[in-house]
């Protein structure tokens, strides 16, 4: 009959021999993304150029003093109610549908060209502004305004009911 194992050797690399390894993989890794390591190294270059490792060198340097200064600029009495602010205006933004944000832009866009185009410094008169709201294009700002009003008022009632 065999003879029973009782003594098993395990080879155990010499460090030496893991560094041979370790060295080997990593150069297996480059030969497989080469490519992406040549554009990776172009964008390190660019970011030198321009000065941004200099400055991420910097902050990272003085990790600790920039922390502080934030810490203590964050605990200022306004600055949460500007954090606040921020995320409600963030929130506001992504209730709005961007075609109709687009369309009312471009028309607040063409208002202020027409207020820039004015040559008149001659105030208009109460006759004027009469004729003015006979015009299709100042009765259509008019009433969309007047609908912003209305639904503006909808809302802090609702608002309202809801604190109350």
């Amino acid at each position: 009959m065999a003879k029973a194992i009782s003594n098993i050797e395990r080879y155990v690399p010499t460090p030496e021999e893991e560094k041979q390894q370790a060295i080997q993989q990593v150069l297996d890794a480059v030969g497989e993304n080469h490519q992406a390591l040549i554009t990776l190294l172009d964008i390190v270059k660019e970011l030198q150029e321009i000065g941004v490792l200099d400055i991420v060198q910097g902050a990272l340097k003085n990790r600790h003093d920039i922390g502080v200064i934030a810490v203590s600029q964050l605990n200022k009495p306004g600055m949460h109610r500007i954090m606040k602010n921020g995320m409600n205006a963030l929130q506001f933004m992504g209730k709005l549908e961007p075609a109709k944000l687009q369309n009312i832009l471009n028309a607040v866009d063409h208002g202020i060209e027409r207020l820039t185009d004015t040559k008149s410094d001659k105030p208009m008169g109460l006759m004027g502004m009469g004729r003015a709201m006979m015009e299709p294009n100042v009765t259509l700002a008019l009433g969309s305004m007047i609908n912003f009003l209305r639904g503006m008022g909808e809302g802090m009632q609702q608002a309202e009911k809801q604190v109350h």
